[in-house]
């Protein structure tokens, strides 16, 4: 991926997602992973700064707002996005936070405390008037699983989109990528779990 942003900058971009932060990625596996590959902390450590300067969010055609966690409490204007500065390091609490790890939940009005433990839960209304005050017609994001890898929420205003089919070995779902035509009309592109992949290993 990042050499693909390499090749073709005006082209390709990458946004920052949860993962992309040192407190996750060193207990989730990746820190491991580059001393087991490559036996190197080093490697790790400028693979942190690389993510820093990573942007939280991207402006589709000034209509879809995408980021990889969802909406905050904290913002206000899309100003706010525009003004954050890199590479930095997310505080707790922060409009970073939220942006990285905030999910929508069909059983919330307003706000409410994320059961991660970390940001909160948003409700449709919470979607509604911030497509408004925005002045968005969409908000795209990922960060959680879904069966048919995109599912919409708030009348479509918003859209969780998830690519890994088969999630970890554990799932049996599909994953998406979304295409936006210069209409911005959104259409999917579903990517199937093989059936020998989804197979449950015996114990």
């Amino acid at each position: 991926m990042d050499n693909m942003q390499i090749k073709y900058p005006g082209n390709f971009f990458l946004l920052r997602g949860n993962h992309e932060c040192s407190p996750i990625n060193r207990v989730y596996g990746f820190f491991e992973e580059c001393n087991r590959r490559y036996q190197s902390t080093r490697l790790w450590l400028q693979f942190q700064d690389a993510f820093a300067a990573l942007p939280f969010t991207g402006l589709v055609a000034g209509k879809i707002l995408c980021m990889h966690g969802g909406l905050s409490p904290k913002l206000k204007s899309m100003e706010q996005l525009r003004q954050i500065t890199r590479p930095i390091d997310p505080p707790n609490p922060s409009l970073h936070i939220d942006l990285l790890w905030s999910d929508p939940d069909i059983y919330t009005t307003g706000w409410a405390s994320n059961c991660r433990g970390v940001s909160y839960v948003f409700g449709k209304d919470v979607v509604f008037e911030m497509c408004a005050i925005l002045d968005i017609e969409l908000v795209a994001r990922a960060h959680q699983v879904v069966q048919d890898g995109y599912e919409f929420f708030a009348n479509r205003k918003l859209v969780t989109i998830f690519s890994a089919p088969h999630y970890c070995g554990q799932f049996d779902n599909a994953g998406a990528v979304m295409n936006v035509d210069e209409n911005l009309i959104c259409t999917f592109t579903i990517l199937r779990p093989s059936l020998k992949a989804c197979k449950v290993m015996p114990k």
